[in-house]
């Protein structure tokens, strides 16, 4: 035990630095409250990470956690580094850079976990600074607890996975967005550029969605701002039709290079192709296989069933679909999402003016990302995973709404007390008639 501690030693080092790193930001560093929650977060990833490493793998972080680090320690051992840097194919990206840094710091797997808590810490500031641009810093405790505990993204975010990685580009990614509407710069943009490439990096899914997330999203800071900068409309249209231009002659191109298998090519060839994966995967029979189908032979065919997949892949279990104690976790889970996106909705409804098209982008963006997830997922197994890189967004919108319900349910926990516990034990007394009998 002794002398695997000392060969893991860097892993231990950055334990040690996801601490220190939420001090760095003044903002963070100055709200006692936030930081307590941000560590008590951390301490709960880094528990996993160590059981996954010192006692035993985790269910949810053993399979595809173990062959991600196993191929590192491969590559690392290699003679000479291998560079490989790619749109589209995330599992190759994320394991030659995973093997770099084991073939630079050492590779154990206590450091390719702590990696992936790193990666947790960094998208807790990112959440942090997402509340203050929205104006949502008295619900910052909460939410910050709602987005670190949730048991699945723990397991997930603590071992040698994509996802945290994922949840880390694409709050940036969002951030940047939202900055961009802001005083603009180039550089913002720049930043949101950056983010977008390293999240398309990651998964061949996310590689088609960082450029739809790309042009929502300067779509949305030349045409949304109702006061402001006054564009000319026939510049709105032609920088718009310039910059899809651009995103697709770059995929085009990707594609003709043969960096990614998955690039530009018609909806219709898409969805065909997401028809046949999903046929295909069903015939593995799974328990957790919730069988919905894609329907593309006609166009009333996709109306009908999309929605269809997607409620499955975002709510599933439900209730009658649970057969062993182990499916509990994951409908607790889904009831929450449930909470969670019924009060985004119902905020976005109640808003107006900027505040409403606010969470109008975020909606779009982040049911744009599930929908991605839904089409390629056929069992609320994998589901539990997908979800991740996209729950930081959910719990952004839908956190408030929910924690102001529950205030008003009087749970205590989610508010300051308006008295003082004296004042609380006094009045109670004075209520109580068989205490004021004995007195």
């Amino acid at each position: 035990m002794c002398l695997n501690i000392m060969h893991d030693w860097f892993g231990w080092l950055l334990l040690l630095f996801s601490f220190g790193i939420v001090l760095m930001w003044k903002s963070i560093r100055d709200d006692t409250k936030v930081v307590l929650a941000i560590w008590f977060c951390l301490v709960l990833h880094h528990a996993v990470a160590l059981l996954n490493v010192y006692v035993g793998a985790i269910i949810g972080a053993d399979v595809d956690a173990l062959n991600f680090h196993a191929a590192a320690v491969n590559l690392a051992a290699l003679p000479e580094p291998v560079w490989f840097f790619g749109v589209g194919n995330g599992l190759v990206t994320y394991t030659h850079s995973l093997g770099l840094l084991y073939r630079a710091f050492g590779a154990s797997l206590i450091f390719g976990g702590e990696l992936s808590v790193l990666a947790f810490a960094m998208s807790c500031i990112v959440l942090v600074k997402l509340l203050d641009l929205l104006d949502l810093r008295r619900f910052r405790v909460g939410i910050i607890l709602l987005f670190g505990l949730l048991p699945s993204a723990v397991i997930f975010r603590s071992a040698t996975l994509r996802e945290s990685w994922q949840a880390l580009f694409f709050l940036l990614c969002v951030y940047w967005a939202i900055r961009l509407r802001k005083p603009p710069g180039i550089l913002i943009f720049s930043f949101m550029l950056m983010s977008a490439l390293c999240m398309a990096t990651l998964h061949y899914c996310l590689s088609n969605y960082a450029a739809y997330l790309i042009v929502i999203s300067v779509y949305w800071r030349i045409f949304g701002r109702k006061k402001g900068i006054l564009w000319a409309r026939p510049v709105k249209f032609m920088f718009t039709g310039l910059l899809v231009a651009c995103v697709i002659m770059l995929t085009l191109k990707i594609g003709r290079h043969g960096i990614s298998t998955y690039s530009f090519q018609s909806v219709g060839q898409t969805l065909k192709e997401v028809e046949n994966f999903r046929l295909e995967s069903v015939t593995i029979l799974g328990r957790t296989t919730y069988g919905v189908m894609l329907d593309t032979s006609s166009v009333y065919g996709l109306v009908t069933t999309i929605p269809m997949v997607f409620v499955q892949y975002m709510f599933a279990p439900f209730p009658w679909q649970i057969e062993k104690v182990v499916d509990i976790p994951a409908m607790l889970e889904s009831m929450l999402r449930i909470a969670l996106m019924f009060f985004a909705l119902s905020s976005w409804r109640k808003y107006s003016g900027e505040v409403r098209n606010y969470y109008g982008f975020l909606l779009i963006a982040v049911l744009g990302m599930e929908l991605v997830w839904a089409l390629g997922t056929v069992n609320w197994g994998t589901a539990v995973r997908h979800h991740v890189p996209g729950y930081g967004v959910i719990v952004l919108l839908g956190a408030p709404g929910l924690i102001l319900f529950m205030r008003r349910l009087h749970f205590g926990i989610f508010g300051r007390r308006k008295v003082s516990i004296f004042k609380d034990r006094e009045e109670f007394v004075k209520s109580d008639p068989k205490i004021n009998e004995i007195s």
